[in-house]
């Protein structure tokens, strides 16, 4: 079966893969990055078509960051048709920006826990920063089968990759981009809570650079295999990161107190969640077990050498899956 490819565009790099099926299982066709040098979108995109020549020229893509908002709000039970219309009229309530400039989706979660409405997920874009996006795809001679939220697209590669969930058990996953963060919350199957932070790995890298005087190559070497300098890092990123916990602890709060759960446990991915410390540091602020979670599990992988990050860092592909895997 032909499926759309999925294509992340992050702040640093895009991402791209390709899946198939065979035998009723998933396997990755094409798997691909290419860093984005100096801000210029569409010379990378070509750049990576290049490399990975996908198959299907249809693709799923994805946007983050302050031009798409995701809530999740209640509604009286009433059939898909009606809940759209009622949308544009009760969106206003919800959107941060004018609601005549966004372009609104949504859908039905579950039972509100009164009984009496629905949960639906509203997820609503700037038309602005839609069209520019796909103007993008379109010059690059693509069309574009969907648009979701990257945390719509995690939540995506989250549920459907063989992470079991019990029904009351309850997790968060932070995927942590270069510039945002992307945080969901979840209980049993359903999504509850949706937040992206504004912190990333640039803000890891803008300050081990400038403190330790690096050229770019060797602070990202260092991000990842300090060596003996385990301790100077440390040191460095210290006051960065009690930063990141700060923003975790808001949001995480936030949530408990208005739903009286408590998170059990968090998941990381992204190209950050690589970082030499960042999951112990995590663990040891948060009181809560950490796990770098891989969104390519229980996926084949016929050919790995079709993209090295695959088996280095499987993480920062989270959106890109959660893409791919959408029919």
């Amino acid at each position: 079966m032909i499926r759309p490819v999925g294509i992340d565009i992050g702040t640093s790099s895009i991402k791209l893969i390709e899946l198939q099926e065979k035998k009723a299982k998933l396997e990755i066709l094409k798997c691909a990055i290419n860093p984005i040098l100096g801000e210029d979108i569409k010379a990378s995109l070509k750049d990576l078509l290049a490399l990975s020549k996908p198959s299907a020229r249809r693709v799923n893509i994805s946007l983050s960051g302050p031009s798409v908002i995701v809530r999740y709000i209640e509604m009286p039970p009433m059939k898909k048709e009606e809940l759209r219309s009622a949308i544009k009229f009760e969106g206003g309530k919800y959107v941060p920006f004018d609601i005549n400039e966004a372009i609104l989706d949504c859908a039905i979660l579950d039972k509100s826990p009164s009984g009496n409405a629905n949960r639906v997920l509203l997820v609503a874009a700037r038309k602005d920063s839609v069209n520019t996006c796909m103007e993008i795809f379109k010059e690059a001679g693509l069309d574009i089968a969907n648009i979701d939220a990257d945390t719509v697209a995690i939540l995506n590669a989250f549920q459907r990759l063989g992470i079991q969930t019990e029904q009351e058990n309850i997790y968060a996953m932070i995927n942590i981009g270069s510039r945002f963060s992307n945080m969901n919350i979840t209980v049993g199957a359903y999504p509850y809570f949706t937040r992206d932070l504004l912190w990333g790995g640039s803000d890891i890298t803008n300050r081990v650079k400038e403190s330790l005087r690096l050229n770019p190559d060797e602070t990202e070497v260092l991000k990842r295999n300090p060596g003996e300098r385990k301790a100077e890092l440390a040191a460095v990123l210290i006051p960065t990161l009690e930063k990141f916990i700060s923003e975790i602890r808001m949001s995480f709060d936030y949530f408990e107190t208005q739903f009286g759960k408590n998170i059990e446990r968090l998941y990381i991915s992204g190209g950050g969640a690589y970082l030499f410390n960042i999951q112990d540091f995590l663990k040891e602020n948060l009181g809560m077990d950490v796990v770098l979670w891989n969104p390519l599990e229980g996926i084949k992988i016929p050919d790995e050498s079709v993209c090295k990050d695959v088996k280095n860092s499987p993480g920062q592909f989270a959106v890109a899956m959660g893409l791919a895997l959408r029919k």
